[in-house]
């Protein structure tokens, strides 16, 4: 069976990693080889050998990097990797290039929605040094071939999917309140992400400030790590919320704390394709209030499958939180419609099998008929 050789630069641990690693342990089932290259010391290195996943130590620290794509080379001939899937800026270029010169295929994922500069090196590190591109969303496939003027050919778009098993019907949060020591009838709010600037939580806690006499009984309950941690601690402790925000920190059971939720609330202002969080809400039958922010559109339909409003926008937050809140029935409905959507549409195994296709449609062709298709 081929052999697969992830690489990713950033050292730290985010949707992205977590993406990377549970497709990995996937096509090891499936009778692949996979192995990722990474740099010292990071996230993903540490999980993938918890994993029991062959892991390239592999310093890279510079996009030209000859260091790194000598280091890259060495590593594709020593284990006969047979594709190469590359996941962010730096190790796209140092491992595309690596892998041009062993003559193998490369894609390249882009997991984010920031969009792709307008430039000659762009257009070479997408175009000319990428056989495929997969987005995490339709929205960034979409910028790509109509801004960038990218080959639409080259371009697929896969979001991340939804374990079924992981994600089960059967899962509680009955736990997770009660270590908490929440009450009954307490209204829970949640929001499961990195903790970076651009996720948006100071907007949502002001949003929580604003609803204090509106919902009494309304609680914030703030799962993930990252580098706004303290930013977002002294915001809460600034403005009186000591007693309304759980900072949950880092957690391994997300299914069991979004079963917990009345609500999941996904603020972020900038930079997404298809954000995991709120699919996996969606998953567990959670109602879903998020932005109009890059790919979001793609897996929320607003007044459907949840509700959407403006980033960066405290008042839109709370008044739809409040919505909410007033409407249980129609919330209710509009969450089953979003986990019947995301079954059909997002689950694990249709993107494994998507993106397996990917893979074979190069490996089980030569190099000029991938340029071509």
């Amino acid at each position: 069976m081929y052999r697969i050789l992830h690489t990713e630069w950033s050292k730290g641990w985010g949707g992205q990693e977590v993406r990377i690693i549970q497709e990995s342990l996937e096509f090891v089932k499936r009778g692949y080889g996979m192995m990722i290259a990474c740099q010292p010391g990071s996230g993903i290195q540490k999980a993938a050998r918890d994993k029991g996943i062959p892991v390239i130590s592999l310093r890279m620290r510079a996009a030209i990097d000859p260091l790194a794509i000598l280091g890259c080379a060495r590593a594709i001939q020593k284990n006969s990797i047979d594709l190469v899937h590359t996941h962010s800026s730096v190790d796209s270029w140092c491992c595309s290039l690596a892998s041009k010169l062993s003559g193998i295929p490369v894609v390249r994922s882009r997991h984010l929605g920031i969009p792709v500069r307008t430039n000659c090196f762009s257009y070479f590190l997408y175009m000319k040094l990428a056989d495929r591109i997969i987005t995490s969303g339709e929205a960034v496939r979409k910028r790509m071939i109509e801004v960038n003027g990218y080959d639409p050919r080259k371009i697929v778009s896969i979001p991340a999917g939804i374990d079924e098993q992981k994600f089960s019907a059967g899962i509680k949060g009955d736990l997770v309140r009660k270590e908490f020591n929440l009450r009954p009838g307490e209204f829970l709010l949640g929001v499961v992400s990195m903790l970076r600037k651009w996720k948006g939580h100071l907007y949502l806690l002001e949003a929580v400030k604003a609803l204090g006499e509106r919902i009494p009984n309304l609680k914030l309950l703030i799962a993930g790590s990252g580098p706004q941690e303290e930013t977002i601690k002294e915001f809460i402790r600034e403005n009186g919320l000591t007693g309304k925000v759980i900072m949950a920190g880092y957690r391994e059971d997300v299914p069991q704390i979004l079963k917990s939720l009345d609500l999941f609330v996904f603020p972020s202002y900038t930079n997404e394709a298809a954000p995991q969080g709120i699919l996996q809400a969606m998953a567990m039958g959670i109602p879903v209030i998020s932005t109009f922010v890059g790919g979001i559109e793609d897996v929320v339909t607003n007044g459907q499958t949840g509700i959407l409003v403006p980033p960066a926008d405290a008042r839109a937050l709370s008044d739809a939180i409040l919505w909410v809140h007033q409407n249980r029935e129609e919330s209710r409905k509009m969450a089953q419609k979003a986990k019947e959507t995301v079954w059909k549409d997002y689950s694990f195994s249709r993107t494994i099998a998507r993106t397996e296709e990917v893979y074979k449609s190069l490996l089980e062709s030569g190099p000029q008929k991938r340029m071509l298709t």
